[in-house]
């Protein structure tokens, strides 16, 4: 979060890189595409059109994009407080619940980075608000906040059968809520099933062993039963030991108790999103960011039930039963983030050069000032080249032989050092080849090296000595 000039999160260029083709040429279009025809415009996009109104007004730029997640994160910030008053009834109770959720680091940098997350949790809590309200436009608006959580993250499909519960159990008996439910649910799967093919796919996909990437790059696994359980086992066993990294334990602790103590609809339905969306991203693609989206609403229980302990103890003094509650919560959820925020980075900025470009825009630039406007560029260097160097770039197989039955679609591959060590932009043994060796290859038959690129680690932001080359059709 040091440098705010540039976008930090490659999801973030992905969806505004179909936001600038938008607002261009007038239909959803993406210059950046995975390997085997795994077009991202089969991904969610809604949030790619909320950016275009930001880009209408500040123009197609970096700031344009962190602006749209920044906006939605403080209109979380509003719903958040507005359903706490609503489920407990108290100001102070709403207040710190907004404190809580508003100082949550990973929400703070999905608001400062453009990611999708801000206006998924912004639907989810203004969701859940509407349909808390029992009247007829509430529940419609509910309905409409559900539709559009559908078309902006894959996992929607979680929180709307949260919703639905919610609605079933707050308006009717436990008995026939949970019937109501049950119905909704086994009809919502089959249509899920038959016209959602994401979610399949990353079923079969993302097996323990495997990058996440693989599967984008053209990776085909053995898949069965017994392996699938190996998987959501694994994963669930990761999420376990990395919880604190997840969500606040303290906050989480809470939520637990106050689960045990008293069962509400609203603790039921926020308990079932939350172990709903433990179960499915172990079971699909085992992000932790997938898990974040349910965080708020966790957190407006924890700090409920907070306030329910400390009302055990018949403070008589407003003040200083206020006093405990908010001493509590900046010890809990601030004092953390703050750290991070105002100690942790500097430590930090002595490893950076501030006020530079991160290396993955300088090679960006570098792909642009090398190649023609109208070039398809294989790349390991993720959405960047598109956002930044405006080509269309395609990320890159796992081996360079499978680009042998690529025709003439290919006219430069652009090999670069970024995220060299990092499992999901592993390059393999051949890949390692051309790039260590790239004058003398003769892996690829069809192309020809054109040039070798170094940039200077005082001139990037991450202060990386990197390289980068470049191979034209013959």
């Amino acid at each position: 979060m040091l440098n705010f000039n540039y976008l930090l999160f490659s999801d973030a260029a992905k969806f505004a890189d179909i936001a600038r083709n938008l607002l261009i040429n007038g239909k959803p279009e993406t210059t950046f595409n995975f390997w085997g025809g795994n077009n991202l415009l089969s991904m969610k996009y809604l949030t790619s059109y909320l950016m275009v109104i930001f880009f209408k007004v500040f123009g197609i730029n970096d700031f344009a994009v962190v602006i749209t997640s920044f906006f939605y994160f403080l209109l979380s910030l509003i719903f958040v407080y507005l359903l706490a008053q609503k489920i407990y009834k108290n100001k102070l109770t709403s207040i710190l619940a907004t404190v809580a959720v508003g100082f949550n680091y990973n929400l703070i940098n999905y608001a400062t980075s453009g990611a999708s997350e801000s206006p998924f949790i912004f639907e989810i809590l203004a969701g859940t608000y509407f349909l808390s309200l029992k009247k007829w436009w509430g529940n419609v608006l509910g309905v409409i906040f559900m539709i559009l959580m559908y078309f902006t993250r894959p996992q929607a499909i979680i929180y709307i059968f949260g919703l639905i519960l919610y609605f079933f159990i707050n308006n009717f008996s436990w008995k026939k809520g949970l019937i109501y439910t049950f119905v909704s649910f086994v009809i919502g799967t089959i249509f899920y099933a038959l016209f959602s093919k994401q979610g399949l796919i990353a079923v079969t996909q993302n097996l323990p062993g495997m990058a996440v990437s693989d599967s984008l790059r053209g990776g085909t696994v053995d898949f069965n039963l017994i392996v699938l359980i190996k998987k959501v086992f694994y994963n669930l066993y990761n999420f376990y030991k990395a919880l604190p990294e997840i969500i606040n334990p303290y906050l989480f602790t809470l939520f637990l108790i106050g689960i045990i103590k008293k069962n509400t609809a609203f603790k039921t339905s926020v308990l079932f999103m939350f172990l709903a969306t433990l179960f499915i991203t172990a079971l699909t693609i085992p992000f932790y960011r997938y898990i974040h989206p349910v965080v708020p609403l966790i957190y407006i229980v924890a700090v409920g039930t907070l306030m329910e302990i400390i009302d055990k103890f018949k403070v008589q003094n407003p003040k200083f039963k206020m006093g405990i509650a908010t001493g509590l919560v900046m010890f809990f959820a601030v004092g953390q983030t703050l750290g991070i925020l105002f100690l942790d980075s500097r430590f930090e900025k002595k490893l950076k050069n501030i006020g530079k470009a991160p290396i993955y825009v300088e090679m960006s630039y570098k792909l642009k000032e090398i190649t023609d406007k109208d070039d398809v560029i294989v790349t390991n260097l993720d959405t960047w080249g598109s956002w930044y160097g405006e080509r269309k770039t395609i990320w890159f197989p796992l081996e360079p032989s499978m680009l042998e039955n690529a025709g003439d679609e290919i006219d430069a591959i652009y090999l670069t050092s970024y995220k060299i060590d990092d499992q999901n932009y592993y390059m393999g043994k051949n890949w390692r080849i051309l790039f260590d060796n790239p004058q003398n290859q003769v892996i690829l038959s069809d192309f020809k090296f054109a040039g070798e690129y170094r940039f200077n680690a005082l001139e990037n932001f991450d202060n990386e000595e990197a390289r980068a080359i470049l191979f034209v059709r013959k």
